[in-house]
């Protein structure tokens, strides 16, 4: 009971500052920046003092190969977010415009890597990270999937909102994330995959998450078929099968970062 009692607290308290104090309070670019920096010395803290650890405990460690699992990861979300983007482009979804000034590219290829760089971690931390800390090798493999599946789609709710395709989609995308996270016993791989397909997402959205805000200047086409909302299912369906396929190629930490019993 105190081991859950430790996570739920954990649980709502990162995920408020992170996801509620922005749509409480009005910020401006500087300090949503701050905000979002300020977030790991926060964890850390939190961490310090329910369980007398680092930020290890969210899977956040250095380890021989976690910068190759983070590339792997990267190369694995973009290139299935280029396919899914280049499918909405075909299907008529999204309308090709043009692309910004190279200036107005340049700052906003930085908001972007910055923005859903960070953004992809502080996710992955509070949704996998602490998931597993405090339950693995505490309920079987399955329970362990599943709490960690239903805590992001829960979580994914703040960007999405809810109805039944998003969430089907959250539960779909989570298996590659959630995969990537327990093969590899850190954060590196699957931050690696969210992060990759974030930055596709950021060059036709930005990081406001309307139409032709990125680099790429697109408009939505509202009258679209129903069928196509579900491509981006698929797409992240086929990707974890990529993901348990070339699992083998990234590296494990062997370091236990499971909390005691």
């Amino acid at each position: 009971m105190k081991n859950l009692l430790a996570f739920l607290s954990l649980f709502f308290l990162l995920s408020i500052y992170f996801n509620l104090l922005p749509i409480i309070f009005s910020m401006s670019d500087v300090i949503r920046m701050v905000h979002i920096l300020l977030f790991f010395p926060l964890a850390y803290l939190l961490a310090k003092q329910f369980h007398l650890r680092g930020l290890d405990m969210y899977g956040l460690v250095r380890f021989k190969g976690w910068r190759k699992n983070l590339l792997l990861g990267y190369l694995t979300g973009f290139v299935a977010w280029a396919v899914l983007f280049s499918m909405y482009l075909y299907f008529g979804k999204l309308e090709f415009q043009g692309i910004k000034g190279i200036n107005d590219s340049m700052l906003s290829l930085v908001v972007i890597l910055f923005a859903f760089g960070t953004g992809s971690i502080i996710n992955d931390m509070i949704v996998r990270g602490l998931v597993f800390y405090h339950f693995k090798n505490r309920v079987p493999i399955l329970v362990l999937f599943s709490l960690t599946l239903v805590f992001y789609a829960f979580d994914d709710i703040w960007y999405a909102g809810f109805t039944i395709q998003n969430t089907i989609f959250s539960l779909v995308l989570g298996l590659s994330l959630t995969y990537a996270f327990y093969k590899t016993n850190s954060i590196w791989a699957n931050t690696g995959i969210h992060f990759g397909l974030n930055t596709v997402y950021g060059l036709f959205y930005g990081v406001t998450g309307k139409a032709g805000d990125g680099i790429f200047v697109v408009t939505q086409n509202q009258s679209i078929a129903s069928w196509i909302g579900w491509i981006s299912t698929l797409i992240a369906f086929l990707m974890f099968i990529v993901v348990l396929i070339t699992i083998k190629f990234y590296s494990r930490n062997n370091n236990e970062i499971r909390g005691k019993a």
